[in-house]
């Protein structure tokens, strides 16, 4: 398409499929904008209507906020009302503005000592990196990619299945292990599959990691310095029917938070708990409630280290686009109203994945936003860098 425009710089259908083409891509994605604006310059009588949504969601991924809200508003008056999927589109139009509004709020109250980096292509790629899981008092990381791997068969989408790696953090640099003796220190040596694996926390101990594998969550314990077999938390926790993939769990290890899109929720993906009976299984899944799920997905949720503050990844609650990060305080045996965690944690692409140290300080996250490698890179994240 590019080529195609260069031969005729004003054909709108070229314009836009080549807008297109970038817009979905996961690399650089906000190069869609000077297409979709030369496809609106040129097309007669209104032709391609759908190019002010695309442009408006192009502006909004590019923080021109004021820009998407214009474009929105200049493609609702070509919305079929009257129709169900009109009434979708209206409605998702509508959510884009308000998020649009939220952004501008959120860049007025940036807190300038607020740093969020990408790690480096050491380990970030095209291929999208995420799930960052720090062993704590080390300079440990796994995280979870789709890069190529050691299995050559692809999922449906032709992409590799997601496998887990290791990095060490090495003179102020993220460097991937390759010496398998040294990986078996960190994960049990049959997590690699030939499906999806992925990693998702270490207990606070270090001696139980939890990961997901065949659509539930594993464990595997540390014993004799040596990682044991993986074994699958109880039904009570998974089910055959709902894919568990993010779990988190409160200091003494009694209490376990998961997401799920099981039967009880009040929308797609919610959170639930669970706590662990004198037996030593898991008592029945509860919803969180309203309070911390709304009817869109929630995920990733991870626990301060005195289990006071709830952080997640949630689409439903006011957010700047995508899955936006929010804390919740525990008080008065409830989980208070979230709180976004503003700019630049957030970003208008999807953030997800934090992970935070003891001080709440500093720590790591995952993010689609501009200017990353690909796909999903993993940020480190310093909450007063002055």
């Amino acid at each position: 398409y590019s080529k195609l425009v260069n031969l005729k710089p004003n054909n709108e259908t070229y314009n836009f499929e080549g807008g297109l083409s970038y817009y979905f891509s996961d690399f650089e994605r906000t190069k869609s904008i000077p297409l979709f604006e030369s496809t609106i310059e040129n097309f007669k009588e209104d032709t391609i209507p759908e190019v002010y949504y695309y442009l408006a969601k192009a502006y909004h991924l590019n923080g021109e906020f004021e820009e998407s809200k214009e474009a929105f508003e200049k493609f609702k008056p070509f919305i079929q009302n009257e129709t169900e999927a009109g009434k979708e589109l209206l409605k998702k139009s509508e959510f884009n503005i308000t998020s649009s509004n939220n952004a501008d709020k959120y860049l007025a109250k940036i807190d300038d000592n607020i740093k969020v980096i990408n790690i480096g292509n050491n380990i970030n790629s095209a291929s999208g990196e995420y799930a960052p899981v720090v062993k704590k008092g080390s300079n440990i990381m796994l995280f979870t990619s789709r890069r190529k791997g050691d299995f050559e068969k692809n999922d449906t989408d032709l992409l590799p299945f997601e496998d887990v790696y290791v990095a060490k953090k090495e003179n102020d640099s993220w460097k991937l292990l390759t010496d398998q003796k040294e990986i078996n220190k960190y994960i049990p040596l049959q997590l690699n599959s030939k499906k999806h694996d992925a990693g998702i926390i270490y207990s606070r101990d270090g001696k139980t990691l939890y990961t997901y594998k065949k659509g539930g969550i594993w464990k595997s314990n540390l014993e004799n310095e040596k990682w044991s077999n993986l074994i699958k938390l109880d039904e009570n926790i998974n089910s055959n029917k709902h894919d568990i993939a993010s779990v988190t769990l409160t200091k003494d290890g009694n209490t376990i938070y998961f997401v799920s899109d099981q039967k009880g929720g009040t929308g797609a993906k919610d959170i639930f708990k669970s706590t662990k009976n004198s037996d030593g299984n898991w008592s029945k899944a509860e919803n969180l409630g309203e309070n911390i799920n709304t009817v869109s997905d929630e995920d990733a949720p991870f626990l301060s280290e005195d289990d006071s503050t709830l952080y997640f990844a949630s689409k439903g609650h006011k957010g700047i686009g995508g899955y936006d990060i929010f804390k919740s305080e525990w008080k008065n045996n409830s989980w208070g109203k979230p709180e976004n965690l503003g700019i630049p944690i957030n970003s208008p692409a999807d953030d997800i994945y934090l992970v935070i140290d003891k001080d709440e300080k500093n720590g790591f996250l995952s993010s689609a936003r501009e200017g990353g490698f690909g796909g999903m890179d993993i940020y480190s994240l310093c909450m007063d860098c002055p």
